[in-house]
């Protein structure tokens, strides 16, 4: 695993951890708060969720499985990564991706982990987020 230095991101690495494919909606609280994407055991997104909705919408946009994937940045820069293509065609409106593209990343995002905390408030999760990027950014997040 990645050098990350910090309290936050010990913390934020024993959270529970959830797989992807199992992760029901309804499970992810409605609050603010921030959310981790694992692979092989390594992070490799991190995120915040502020809205009035909070996680359970952050998260839902991101577990979406359609062919638009301009509404997640994590959707498309694993589109980034798995086929090379540039993150303006990722997320292009309307969409340019294709049916069997779009497959390859759901399958990739299926096979990950997901931790998420909730935060006091939007503020306490930009907080979080922020003191996580600096401590350590994650692949996903570079792209």
């Amino acid at each position: 695993m990645p050098t990350m230095k910090g309290a936050a991101w010990q913390q934020v690495l024993g959270l529970p951890r959830r797989t992807v494919a199992d992760v029901a909606l309804k499970e992810i609280p409605p609050a603010p708060g921030i959310y981790v994407w694992f692979r092989d055991g390594e992070p490799i997104y991190v995120g915040e969720a502020k809205g009035a909705r909070g996680l359970r919408s952050r998260l839902g946009a991101h577990l979406q499985t359609g062919v638009d994937l301009s509404r997640s940045t994590l959707r498309a820069s694993v589109a980034v990564r798995l086929l090379g293509i540039s993150r303006s065609t990722a997320r292009r409106r309307p969409t340019v991706m294709t049916p069997e593209q779009v497959a390859l990343v759901n399958e990739w995002l299926r096979e990950c982990q997901l931790a998420w905390t909730v935060c006091e408030g939007a503020s306490a999760a930009h907080e979080l987020e922020g003191t996580l990027r600096t401590e350590w950014l994650p692949p996903l997040n570079r792209l």
